[in-house]
């Protein structure tokens, strides 16, 4: 049974501190709300990780130029993007390693801050609770949910909903009128 999370923070672009200066407490809140609510989905569940004692990821809080270039290399899409999850569940050898440290390591979640501001801007939301929506969003992906299909579009936008709410902020697809699968928040 997991005990704890450890989650690192990694300020690659300074200007976060100056348009979101509560940003630390604000991914504690986020990641932990996730990380408790939302589990591991099916794919990623084993029993191998019943073992592990505690669960580690990073945060890297950067811009879109780093984004844009992360989102080429990776998901082959020369354009910046809003949040970015590398899920180290996908490498095979983690769960040996986890099993060996008794700490899970979840992955990387690195959000633009620019593209984070203008989408705020864009939808009329404050810009703590876009934050918040992305962090959710991306410690998802890390536990194994994607929306690659409608069915799990549609498992894995309802999560982030009830995580968010239990949070106090909004259902931010209140007012999408596309399908959960084509209004992906990461593309």
């Amino acid at each position: 049974m997991f005990t704890g999370i450890d989650i690192g923070i990694k300020l690659e672009d300074p200007s976060w501190a100056g348009d979101l200066p509560h940003y630390r407490p604000l991914v504690h809140r986020a990641v932990m709300a996730a990380y408790v609510l939302g589990g591991f989905s099916a794919e990623a569940s084993s029993v191998a990780t019943s073992k592990i004692g505690s669960a580690e990821l990073s945060v890297v809080l950067s811009d879109d130029c780093s984004v844009q270039v992360l989102n080429r290399n990776y998901r082959g899409k020369d354009k910046a993007t809003n949040v970015l999850s590398f899920a180290a569940l996908d490498d095979p050898d983690e769960e040996a390693l986890a099993l060996q440290r008794g700490v899970l390591s979840l992955g990387d979640i690195v959000l633009s801050r620019e593209t984070l501001i203008r989408e705020a801007r864009d939808q009329s939301k404050r810009l703590e609770d876009h934050f918040t929506h992305l962090l959710v969003h991306g410690v998802l992906h890390l536990l194994g949910y994607d929306h690659l299909s409608e069915d799990e579009a549609i498992e894995m936008e309802g999560l982030e909903v009830d995580i968010l709410g239990r949070l106090g902020i909004a259902d931010p697809y209140m007012f999408e009128t596309r399908s959960p699968q084509s209004r992906a928040i990461d593309e």
